[in-house]
C-alpha cells in the first residue's frame, strides 16, 4: 500500500539489574511492583499484604480506566507502598517503580500455561527504574528463578516480519 514508516530504536535510560538472591514477602520495600499472571492472585496477595499493614494499588487488565487511574494515582503519591499487578503494567505505564519482582514466570495465555517469553519479560522488567527517581532499576524472583529472567533479558527479539492495521472491536 506503500505506506511510509520508520524504524526508531531505543536504549534504556537507567540500567537494569537482576537481584541474585530470592525475594520474599518479607523484603517488600516502597517502590516494589509485585507481578503475578492472574486477577485471582493480584487480591490474594493485596489481602495478604494489607493483613501485614502494608498498603498496595493493585493493576490487571479488565479494571475500570477510572479505577485504574486511581489506583496508579495513590502509588505515585506514595498514599500504597506497592504495586501488584499482572502484566497489564507493561503496557505503556510510567510510574516510579524501583523493582519489578516476578512472583511467577509461567502464564496462561487463553490456550496453555506456557514459560513467559523474552519480550514479556523485557517489557514488564523495563518498568524498573526511572532516570530521576531511581538511578537503577531493579528484577527480583523468587524459587531461584534468576537465570531464567536473565536469560529472558538478554535474548535477542524475534524480528517481526509483518504486521496488520485494521479498526479495533
Amino acid at each position: 500500500c506503500n505506506d511510509e514508516y520508520e524504524f526508531k530504536d531505543y536504549k534504556r535510560s537507567v540500567p537494569l539489574e537482576v537481584q541474585d538472591k530470592n525475594f520474599t514477602h518479607n523484603d517488600v520495600e516502597e517502590g516494589d511492583a509485585i507481578v503475578v499472571f492472574s486477577k485471582k492472585k493480584v487480591l490474594q496477595i493485596a489481602e495478604q499484604y494489607s493483613g501485614f499493614g502494608i498498603k498496595s494499588s493493585i493493576i490487571y487488565g479488565d479494571l475500570p480506566p477510572e479505577v485504574r487511574r486511581k489506583q496508579y494515582d495513590m502509588f505515585i503519591n506514595k498514599e500504597n507502598k506497592v504495586l501488584i499487578t499482572t502484566d497489564a503494567i507493561g503496557m505503556g505505564v510510567n510510574l516510579p517503580i524501583k523493582r519489578i519482582v516476578f512472583l511467577d514466570i509461567q502464564k496462561f495465555d487463553g490456550e496453555e500455561i506456557r514459560p513467559l517469553t523474552s519480550q514479556e519479560v523485557k517489557q514488564v522488567a523495563g518498568r524498573a527504574g526511572r532516570k530521576g527517581i531511581y538511578e537503577v532499576g531493579y528484577v527480583a524472583t523468587v524459587r531461584d528463578n534468576q537465570r531464567f529472567i536473565k536469560d529472558k533479558l538478554e535474548e535477542k527479539d524475534r524480528i517481526i516480519t509483518e504486521a496488520v492495521l485494521g479498526p479495533s472491536e
